[in-house]
């Protein structure tokens, strides 16, 4: 059986396991001195059939190098989430203020999406449907109320293999971040765990993704 496809292009990309055997989680980044300018990060899925096949199933990336990228500090974090039997949906998350160290964010997203797998693959079969619609609003007069969780309080004790033997684990991802933007593997899990997401079934759909 093949295995995920790593993002193309970019000046590192790894494999990284997602705590199941069913899914599996890619990143990719580009890398300037201790600088991230852009980077990728996929939630792929193992899709039953003959023969089963894999299929990204949700990503979250950050782009400041292009006018028609996606920049997470100016529009906020999103996850592109793909459905099955319809278009794939951009789901905005509300989240509090990013850590400038992109090293943080990336390892944030990894635990993000590997926390929410279940609702990621729920949407794309079908059995879901993405986002809560409108924001909640506090009655003082607009600001979101506190739904937040830690990124890494919803990384579950799954322990199944990863379908890629050479894969990294989070952990180990967090010592490429580190060497990547001058830190230490500590600063960036610490960095991670300081995120703090909505849960997707709480986010907004704004649009349909290209």
């Amino acid at each position: 059986m093949s295995v995920p496809s790593l993002p193309a292009g970019y000046d590192i990309s790894k494999h990284v396991t997602a705590g199941r055997n069913d899914c599996h989680i890619t990143v990719g980044f580009d890398q300037q001195q201790n600088h991230i300018p852009r980077f990728l990060v996929q939630l792929h899925f193992l899709v039953t059939g003959s023969p089963p096949r894999w299929s990204e199933i949700a990503r979250m990336d950050h782009n400041e190098t292009s006018s028609i990228g996606h920049d997470v500090y100016s529009e906020g974090l999103h996850v592109d989430v793909a459905r099955h039997s319809g278009p794939t949906v951009h789901l905005k998350i509300r989240h509090s203020p990013l850590a400038p160290n992109r090293g943080k964010v990336i390892r944030g997203c990894v635990g993000y999406l590997q926390g929410n797998a279940d609702y990621f693959i729920a949407v794309y079969e079908g059995q879901k449907s993405p986002g809560g619609g409108p924001p909640r609003w506090s009655p003082d007069g607009g600001e979101p109320t506190p739904m937040l969780i830690r990124s890494n309080s919803i990384e579950g004790g799954m322990s199944q293999e990863s379908p890629v033997e050479d894969a990294l684990s989070p952990e180990e991802l967090s010592e490429v971040l580190a060497e990547a933007t001058g830190t230490t593997a500590e600063e960036i899990e610490r960095g991670a765990e300081e995120m703090e997401l909505a849960p997707p079934e709480e986010g907004t759909v704004v649009e349909d993704a290209e």
